[in-house]
């Protein structure tokens, strides 16, 4: 196996295993480190073993939720540790030393090979996608990473840092786990056109087109008259515009002085405050969307509770 241990791969498949006969013999899996329900306090659950990290901030976000089962995701902070989604709980994982967790193949491979996810550094804010979910985030801001969750299916825009309609990104990452039957193929649909859609192999998906003048079905799984096809995306989803990158502005409100905080904007309704152990920074949503203090984040006007 190209950078990978066949050992690794039988031990993950003989974890895979036994938590599937725990959940079918109702086994207690609350004994779980840390993960009873797969969620968390607002306070960072566990400290880096140097001390020097700061630990993910969850707040009562849950890591698997709209993720597909046996589905592994990446650890923010160790590169080295990993989770696996098991009917909606995420399982803390480590890969045998030296090897690293890759999230885009779903494997253990050798330190020149992992594409490990960033670390937060002091002062700047930065933002990156938290692999294999499409609808989550990481959210840095002077060393305190904050997991963020797009909503209304919305997806995360690596090229925006910010949520964005499904028409600017089509992920389906969350959609593909490495252990589909390879028999049985995984058919996911584009979300941004009809004659698209992905097939999942070894849990990575695959961009696939149908014939010109066809549309892709999810009844079949193959690609139809557009009649026959029960694609769903309007000609006014194809024309969402994408939005360009923009840079942070100093909020212009006076934050807490400790804990990490979000606001609604005091005269904008597509803006919001991040602030972060008393500095503030004023966040923009997508064009199109509103910021919604109930779930701090940006949604589409009509599902905004006012």
């Amino acid at each position: 196996m190209t950078g990978r241990t066949g050992l690794l791969i039988f031990g993950l498949l003989l974890c895979n295993h036994f938590l599937v006969e725990a959940k079918d013999a109702d086994v207690d899996t609350g004994a779980l480190p840390d993960r009873e329900d797969g969620r968390a306090s607002v306070t960072a659950a566990d400290d880096a073993e140097d001390g020097s990290d700061m630990s993910l901030i969850m707040g009562n976000l849950s890591l698997c939720e709209n993720v597909a089962d046996s589905v592994f995701l990446p650890y923010v902070g160790d590169c080295n540790k990993y989770y696996l989604c098991r009917y909606g709980q995420a399982i803390e994982l480590q890969c045998e030393r030296p090897f690293l967790f890759n999230a885009p193949t779903q494997s253990c491979v050798r330190q020149n090979e992992a594409h490990c996810l960033p670390t937060c550094t002091n002062y700047t804010l930065s933002t990156f996608s938290y692999e294999r979910t499409c609808t989550k985030y990481v959210l840095c801001y002077f060393g305190h990473p904050v997991l963020r969750e797009c909503q209304d299916g919305l997806q995360y825009n690596s090229k925006t840092d910010r949520c964005d309609f499904p028409q600017n990104v089509d992920c389906v990452e969350s959609e593909c786990s490495i252990y589909y039957n390879a028999y049985q193929l995984h058919y996911v649909p584009s979300k941004v056109s009809c004659d698209k859609y992905f097939l999942c192999g070894n849990g990575v998906p695959r961009e696939q087109s149908c014939a010109k003048g066809l549309y892709f079905s999810t009844t079949c799984n193959c690609c139809v008259l557009p009649s026959d096809s029960d694609c769903q995306i309007s000609y006014q989803q194809k024309m969402v515009q994408p939005f360009s990158r923009q840079s942070p502005r100093i909020a212009d409100m006076k934050c807490p002085s400790a804990g990490v905080h979000f606001y609604p904007h005091e005269s904008r309704k597509d803006a919001y405050y991040f602030c972060v152990e008393g500095h503030g920074l004023t966040l923009d949503c997508s064009p199109g969307l509103w910021y919604d203090a109930k779930v701090q984040e940006c949604r589409e006007p009509n599902n905004v509770e006012l």
